[in-house]
């Protein structure tokens, strides 16, 4: 070998490395909160249950594409199901060897049930350890994360629970523990990002009679998120995901032209999704 190629292979095999790593295969398992809203038209993605793609998987895909990633995102989402569901109905389509894979339960699936029952909080815990295995047997190294959801206004005006403060400590506390106990990649900080949106005066928390922000991360449902609150997880997930800064991402990215978001409001949400991934929030 001559010593001008033996100089070029580390390189050339850096790059087939670095190219690998960014094709990875990624799968999202969830419900409304993954899918909503669909129709957005940016991102590509795989819905392995035949309905139209969308929602987060799919503002995941731009941005990562816009960050010079190409994932290959693929859903497997039905509305208002639980993980157990997806663990004993669609086990014959997820059973893959994926290189990720993004778990997202029910809303209140890991909560104690309003009566102080723990069923729902148990099988929480129960199918994030059993779907782990599964992806696992399919691939040791594939790397699972857990979609830490977000607190619902409506519940808090219905008086399930005193303030989106309450709903979203009881989220975050049992999407953290399940991904130490079962020793998960960890948890994307979705829920406590919307959180911390109201908190520094971004957004709008529906569930008060006052405004506190001038964005609205919630739908019109104050169930569901928003467009905009599906950019925000995705700006989460492509952080996590690739250990990156979403502050590096173009402020007018095909996702942000897309929601006519101002190069202002872009960069403030990729600051606050920055901020939030980090170890010390």
């Amino acid at each position: 070998m001559s010593p001008l190629r033996a100089l070029r292979l580390p390189a050339i095999l850096a790059c087939i490395f670095a190219a690998g790593l960014q094709a990875q295969s990624v799968l999202f398992v969830g419900n409304s909160f993954t899918f909503v809203p669909r129709n957005v038209g940016v991102g590509e993605a795989v819905e392995l249950n035949k309905d139209p793609a969308g929602g987060v998987p799919a503002l995941f895909q731009a941005l990562a594409a816009a960050g010079g990633k190409s994932p290959s995102v693929t859903m497997e989402t039905v509305g208002g199901k639980t993980l157990q569901f997806h663990y004993e109905n669609k086990r014959e389509l997820i059973e893959k060897p994926w290189d990720i894979v993004v778990l997202q339960d029910y809303s209140t699936g890991p909560l104690p049930a309003a009566d102080g029952g723990t069923a729902s909080h148990d099988s929480f815990r129960a199918h994030v350890e059993k779907l782990k295995a599964l992806f696992v047997a399919q691939n040791p190294s594939v790397k699972i994360w857990l979609y830490e959801t977000w607190a619902r206004p409506d519940l808090v005006t219905k008086g399930r629970f005193a303030s989106i403060e309450e709903m979203q400590a009881g989220l975050r506390r049992a999407y953290s523990e399940a991904a130490r106990d079962f020793s998960v990649q960890g948890w994307v900080p979705v829920g406590d990002t919307f959180l911390a949106a109201v908190k520094q005066g971004l957004a709008d928390n529906p569930a008060t009679p006052e405004s506190e922000g001038p964005l609205s991360i919630w739908g019109q449902d104050n169930y569901h998120q928003s467009a905009l609150g599906a950019y925000l997880s995705a700006l989460l997930f492509y952080g996590r995901i690739y250990d990156a800064d979403p502050r590096t991402l173009p402020a007018d990215n095909a996702v942000a032209r897309r929601l006519k978001l101002s190069a202002e409001d872009s960069k403030k949400l990729q600051a606050l999704a920055w901020e939030q991934l980090q170890p010390a929030r």
